[in-house]
């Protein structure tokens, strides 16, 4: 199993957008098993995939403050849960997600940030692909699903303050490189428009970054928004947007990449 993790600090870029949009694809257009950890308190990819926010189930939090593997309750099997789309299953999470911060922070056993890597190993076998939903803060859930990842997509839009996100990205990943060595990072850019500061900057992106970039930006779509509100995977909300089709696009480079890793 393929762990990939989308994070960014900065909000209102599509990073939950392309966390469920890739994993929808991957299960359901090309028919692998995929497993969707949601790692941001506020619960949007639980939701999107048909958790209700109002009965609260097994999920992150359990699997995190006390996994069998660590000597807890929870085994990662009862902290799954089938979605409405056949092969993908998914971890929720909701608002109690933020204590686990408090509680992992606190926690003085050695693996407190290595716990999630540990428990997805218990299901490995079962799934091509978990992709992670992280939370806007790199706190002690973040760096569980970090440390445990072998992809992080960092997606980024125009702007000055998301150029110094990516800055401030960096100095986080030399920290992290230290724990997940073999751990790849690539930037996406999303919402992107046809005029000449998007296109300078996406290729500053490409050519001058520090991190690598895919090839395919997401364009920026009015549907993405409505594919929110109406709580749908955007591949499935809008089949044939330019958008999606930019996913797809995505998705399917994605796969290569990782395919390529293990040639």
């Amino acid at each position: 199993m393929k762990t990939i993790a989308v994070m960014s600090p900065k909000g209102g870029i599509g990073k939950t957008t392309t966390a469920d949009s890739v994993a929808y694809i991957l299960g359901v257009e090309m028919k692998k098993k995929v497993l969707l950890a949601d790692g941001d308190p506020q619960g949007d990819t639980s939701r999107t995939y048909g958790m209700d926010a109002y009965k609260r189930v097994e999920g992150l939090k359990e699997l995190l403050e006390e996994p069998r593997c660590s000597g807890g309750t929870y085994k990662t099997q009862q902290c799954i849960w089938k979605t409405q789309y056949e092969g993908i299953d998914i971890i929720p999470a909701d608002g109690h997600l933020m204590q686990t911060d408090m509680k992992l922070a606190q926690c003085e056993d050695a693996d407190q940030v290595t716990r999630l890597r540990k428990a997805l190993m218990e299901v490995s076998s079962n799934y091509d692909y978990c992709i992670c939903d992280c939370g806007r803060l790199l706190d002690m859930v973040t760096l569980n699903i970090l440390l445990a990842a072998d992809l992080i997509i960092a997606p980024i839009k125009v702007g000055g303050f998301e150029m110094d996100a990516l800055d401030n990205l960096q100095e986080q990943m030399d920290n992290l490189w230290e724990f997940n060595p073999d751990v790849r990072i690539m930037a996406v850019m999303t919402m992107r428009q046809g005029n000449k500061t998007s296109l300078e900057a996406e290729r500053w992106l490409k050519e001058d970054a520090w991190i690598e970039s895919f090839q395919t930006p997401i364009r920026r779509s009015i549907l993405a928004e409505k594919a929110s509100i109406a709580r749908k995977p955007l591949p499935e909300f809008s089949k044939n947007g330019s958008t999606t089709k930019d996913y797809r696009t995505l998705t399917h480079e994605i796969v290569r990449e990782m395919e390529e890793e293990d040639e």
